[in-house]
């Protein structure tokens, strides 16, 4: 799976944080830790680990009785592409047209407008 090709649905998020935060984790394990939230039952998580098995962004290895998951996608490859993709469908792909807005909005606090002042100087 190309790095470019990792979207994600909202669904797949809630599993893959569970799985970058610990792996490998049966099907029970991540049954427990989505059952409050989200509310999944261990029916829908079943479900969701099959389609993501068949999509190429997790995958299981076969232990004593349980399945055991595994990321295939490392978070920050995820975290790219999902940028990149809200930057073409949003923004046209502009990165400064994307901080006006939060900028108008003042959606930055001062703390995040340092933070990417020292980006920006890493930058160069």
């Amino acid at each position: 799976m190309s790095k470019e090709s990792i979207i994600l649905q909202q669904s797949e998020w809630y599993i893959m944080e569970k799985l970058w935060e610990e792996s490998p984790r049966t099907i029970v394990q991540l049954y427990h830790a989505l059952e409050v939230d989200p509310g999944w039952s261990k029916s829908t998580v079943n479900t969701l680990l099959g389609r993501m098995v068949d999509k190429g962004i997790i995958y299981y290895e076969d232990g004593g009785k349980a399945r055991q998951y595994y990321p295939k996608v490392r978070r920050e490859d995820a975290a790219h592409a999902e940028t990149e993709s809200l930057l073409k469908r949003v923004y046209q792909g502009s990165v400064s047209l994307m901080m006006s807005t939060l900028v108008k909005k003042n959606a930055l606090s001062d703390e995040e407008i340092d933070e990417l002042y020292e980006i920006l100087r890493k930058a160069r």
